[in-house]
């Protein structure tokens, strides 16, 4: 499934909190919740990503669903597609799709249930992803956003519609929708730094590119002028070669490896965050705490604190379905 960004002539909806009210949706959510702890004991993100998609429509009851995830990386608002439904009801590979919300969109979907709904309804063209290549259109119909808000941070969004059906909403299923979501967004920020984003597609890669992506999956200390002596080429030349195939720059590689071994760090239970950043490879914590702000936004100590923040309620209303 995937969303058209062309929402210049759709009218919007917001579902209401006073849905959520009604006795014959609390009575379904031990289930809702029940499904959102078993997504956490998937050792592999994008497999639970894809059980995520699939329990939205077997065990919530939605048609046609699709999972966006905010790029951190981006500057920009980027949702980067994950997986979908297809056109027959199949679930669908749809990491090569990709769209940008505006800033003004971004934070209408983020505050959402602050403003006292749980999700936004659309009318307009509807689309779902064949292959890379092709969409198939639908026509006009409705479109459910649902946000992933967690830590209060806009992670994601899912996508639903019934265009298999033509069937109306129901209230119902997106009120169990918008739980889930907001337990997935919880459990998909922990492990988001480790999680292997998309990079630029290419069929081949130079050997020089091959060469730096396994030295620095050994050592993502390595600098870019080391790596370039050891090939026998100018940085400068290497510098464009691996910004022009993988579409981010070796800098910004290197970063991302250095995040993720922070994190790992971090879930061995190293508590000390200086500690983490040296273990990981950061030079100092000057470095750690400015490429910390640029990739997230936020300091390292307070948003870790609303991580963990977040992971005990999570474990807290995970902990309710058993009782």
């Amino acid at each position: 499934m995937a969303a058209s960004t062309h929402t210049e002539n759709r009218s919007i909806v917001g579902g209401g909190l006073a849905s959520a009210s009604e006795a014959p949706a609390w009575q379904s959510l031990g289930p809702v919740l029940a499904a959102a702890d078993e997504l956490a004991s998937f050792v592999d993100t994008d497999q639970m990503l894809r059980r995520a998609v699939e329990v939205a429509r077997e065990r919530i009851g939605l048609e046609r669903v699709g999972l966006f995830l905010r790029d951190p990386r981006a500057e920009r608002t980027l949702l980067r597609g994950t997986w979908g439904t297809g056109a027959n009801g199949q679930t669908t590979d749809e990491h090569s799709v990709h769209h940008e919300y505006d800033a003004d969109n971004a934070e209408s979907l983020r505050s959402l249930q602050h403003n006292g709904a749980l999700w936004q309804q659309l009318e307009g063209p509807l689309q779902c992803v064949e292959d890379p290549r092709r969409n198939v259109e639908f026509g006009y119909g409705w479109l459910v956003v649902t946000p992933l808000v967690s830590a209060r941070e806009l992670v994601g969004v899912m996508y639903n519609d019934s265009a298999l059906s033509r069937s109306p909403v129901d209230e119902l299923k997106q009120v169990r929708m918008a739980v889930f979501c907001s337990h997935l967004a919880t459990l998909f920020l922990h492990r988001r730094n480790r999680f292997d984003w998309p990079v630029r597609p290419t069929t081949q890669k130079s050997p020089w590119v091959r060469s730096v992506l396994r030295a620095l999956d050994e050592d993502p200390c390595s600098s870019g002028a080391s790596l370039a002596r050891e090939l026998s080429i100018s940085p400068g030349y290497l510098a464009r070669s691996f910004k022009s195939e993988m579409g981010i720059s070796l800098v910004e590689y290197r970063h991302r490896r250095l995040m993720a071994r922070f994190f790992e760090a971090v879930e061995r239970g190293q508590a000390n965050l200086l500690a983490a950043a040296l273990d990981a490879g950061f030079s100092s914590y000057t470095q750690f705490h400015r490429v910390y702000r640029r990739m997230f936004g936020k300091s390292p100590r307070d948003d870790m604190q609303a991580r963990l923040h977040a992971r005990a309620q999570h474990s807290d209303a995970a902990s309710l379905t058993k009782m």
